[in-house]
């Protein structure tokens, strides 16, 4: 399905002449290189420019560049050691084996390739490609000016006098390179029955590589590649196992680095290894991406698009506003039934693996995303939080250690398809709070979320704040924990305490009640003698005497869905403790 979708969006790219001819490549440029009539270089002119702190370089339109890692030079050529034959360091231009190489690859090939063509600047090239001599020009003040930045420079040449004529845009260039490049896919070909597109098309052999995806090769990666004997059939070796044809394969690879190259298309998953690539088919896809980055993806990291009007400035004064930083709702400006699509990328080597695959119309994503935000909205907040933040929560509190890809995959197919969160991200959930005795926002919510679409009967008694006629054991006795817990520090006012009931009793109070319950009940009462307020020893008293009416009888264990009822009984709880408290002091 991501082919035959990436190969559909293609068609809206390519509507909206976002793609690239067939047979080119985009490359940014960080230096020209300006000729005299004779090829001397004459010049090395930077292009940067800067963004605040962000580098930005132009880009310009190259034939075709090749795919392979061993020696194999382009038509005009943008490779510092393919186009002078030499290498450098920060100081110094040297010849090295590889330089000597690849420059005399690259002589040969455009040597051919430019003979005959009468441009001004067509001349001047062949010129300075038949005559460049590396050994002499170690010397070079042009190329030792940028000797520091020599090896990750990308160049293209223009005349003296013409700096707004490239080389690689002559129309006599683009002419004879489209003739060279029909030829080329006639070559060798094996016809097949595309399986992404339904024709008869020649088969590719190689595929195109992704670039841009996070942590992936910086030369790119494949998203369909057969490297091993094992993974032949039938006496057919490489791609053509596959049969996907090599328009489609143009296809698909284009949009798919088209999105990686686009900010709104593409979101890194903090920790887990995992991108997210998403798009709207259709032709004015912006608001949709731009929604479903609000509601599901934004990450405290990234930064809001400038708004372009009022609506735009409603969406992020409402993004601003809620306690996690993402929209809640969509924006009434998407359309129910354009299909979205979302995908997950993890690299693997030179592969790319994908971890799902999902699409829908817009408007079931709509409703599950927000079906989402109210299963997660607790306490304070209206909604839910970015997938990184939830991810993090089922880690240690404070650590940097990577998040499983796999919490991150299954909190987005829960989300996507409104599908049950696994019992997985309950218990890994509970276990840290269990271990850590600390009950964030972020994990109350997700406990929250868990448990409403576990079971129906939690969507009657779990709400957002303390439900007093919720009367579920666990429930009430994480709430007995937190009254008691509550009646500790008041005891001891302006003291921190070493060791807490909290630090003592709360991994086995959740697990097992009864047995821990027995003793921290007559424990309260002396805490209690020591309160002072008389008001607050009468209302802390009541509470309790009120919560332990209404439990039966304390449970001797506690099921893994109970925990979590527990730690929500807690949290809700102790919210209502000490909310209360403040508006007392504001009253006052």
């Amino acid at each position: 399905m991501i082919l035959s979708s990436l190969c559909e969006y293609y068609g809206y790219l390519s509507r909206g002449g976002k793609t690239l001819p067939e047979g080119y490549s985009d490359i940014s440029i960080t230096h020209t290189i300006s000729l005299s009539q004779d090829g001397e270089v004459v010049g090395v002119i930077p292009k940067l420019t800067l963004e605040g702190k962000k580098k930005i370089y132009p880009t310009a339109r190259f034939p075709k560049r090749t795919e392979k890692t061993a020696i194999d030079a382009n038509i005009v050529e943008h490779r510092p050691l393919y186009l002078f034959g030499l290498d450098a360091n920060k100081e110094e231009l040297f010849e090295s084996d590889k330089a000597k190489k690849s420059h005399a690859a690259f002589v040969q090939k455009n040597v051919e390739f430019f003979e005959g063509l009468d441009h001004p600047l067509a001349k001047a090239f062949l010129e300075f490609v038949k005559n460049w001599d590396p050994s002499a020009e170690t010397g070079n003040e042009h190329l030792l000016s940028i000797a520091k930045e020599y090896a990750q420079s990308r160049f293209a040449f223009t005349l003296e006098g013409r700096p707004d004529v490239m080389l690689q845009d002559l129309d006599e260039v683009k002419a004879k390179w489209g003739k060279i490049s029909a030829a080329e896919q006639g070559e060798d070909e094996v016809i097949a029955q595309c399986p992404v597109l339904g024709e008869e098309l020649p088969v590719a052999r190689l595929h195109n590589k992704i670039k841009g995806v996070r942590d992936g090769q910086s030369s790119g990666c494949s998203l369909v590649c057969f490297n091993n004997d094992s993974e032949n059939s039938y006496g057919k070796e490489q791609s053509y196992n596959s049969a996907v044809s090599e328009k489609a394969m143009n296809q698909y690879t284009e949009a798919l680095n088209y999105l990686m190259k686009e900010p709104l298309h593409n979101a890194y998953v903090s920790g887990t290894g995992m991108t997210i690539v998403h798009f709207a088919m259709t032709d004015d896809e912006k608001p949709y991406v731009r929604n479903f980055n609000r509601c599901v993806l934004l990450s405290k990291q990234e930064e809001l698009e400038p708004p372009e009007n009022e609506t735009d400035r409603e969406i992020e004064a409402a993004v601003k506003n809620t306690l996690y930083g993402t929209a809640t709702t969509f924006d009434v400006r998407c359309k129910d039934n354009v299909e979205y699509c979302i995908f997950g990328l993890v690299p693997n080597a030179s592969r790319l693996s994908v971890r799902f695959c999902y699409r829908n119309t817009f408007g079931v994503l709509r409703k599950n995303v927000e079906r989402y935000h109210a299963d997660f909205a607790i306490g304070e907040a209206g909604g839910a939080p970015p997938i990184w933040m939830a991810c993090r929560a089922l880690m240690r509190s404070m650590s940097n250690e990577d998040i499983p890809s796999d919490y991150a995959q299954s909190f987005l197919d829960a989300i996507l398809n409104g599908s049950p969160f696994p019992v997985k991200i309950l218990s890994a959930a509970v276990r840290r709070v269990r271990t850590d005795f600390y009950v964030s926002d972020v994990r109350a919510g997700l406990i929250k979320a868990c448990l409403v679409r576990k079971n129906n009967k939690y969507k009657e008694v779990i709400k957002m704040g303390l439900n007093k006629d919720n009367h579920d054991a666990a429930y009430l006795c994480g709430r007995l924990f937190a009254v008691l817990e509550k009646i500790q520090k008041d005891s001891v006012p302006g003291v921190k305490l070493n060791r807490t009931v909290k630090d003592t009793y709360f991994t086995s109070a959740s697990a097992t009640p009864a047995a821990i319950f027995a003793r921290m009940i007559p424990l309260s009462q002396k805490h209690l003698a020591k309160i002072e307020n008389e008001g607050a020893v009468r209302y802390l008293d009541n509470l309790v005497t009120d919560i332990i009416n209404d439990i039966a009888a304390f449970p001797k264990t506690l099921s893994l869905e109970e925990q979590a009822e527990f730690i929500l009984g807690y949290y809700q709880q102790n919210k209502d403790l000490y909310t209360k408290k403040t508006e007392k002091q504001e009253e006052n």
